[in-house]
């Protein structure tokens, strides 16, 4: 299944929101390997609260006969420790 990211912003919540990043990190990281990156899942955001900044991400999955949109709502604090303890990514 192919995928292709289309927009990336960075609006205000009006509602509190479930945030995609906790359900990401859940789905994608075991138990062992959250221990190894210090990733404390009482410490990670399950929800965006009313007037927080998230991000919001929208792509596009799916092959020629079966395509759809998908949209993610990532807290800010989960967005940087999937980018620096799951990805690796560093700043600079």
């Amino acid at each position: 299944m192919n995928f292709s990211f289309l927009k990336r912003t960075y609006p205000i919540s009006n509602f509190d929101r479930k945030c995609d990043g906790f359900t990401y990190i859940v789905e994608n990281t075991t138990e062992e390997q959250r221990k190894e990156l210090d990733i404390d899942l009482n410490i990670l955001k399950q929800t965006i609260s009313k007037g927080e900044k998230y991000m919001y991400e929208v792509g596009k999955f799916g092959t020629k006969k079966k395509q759809g949109f998908e949209a993610k709502y990532i807290s800010l604090e989960n967005f940087e420790i999937i980018r620096k303890k799951i990805f690796g990514t560093k700043d600079d």
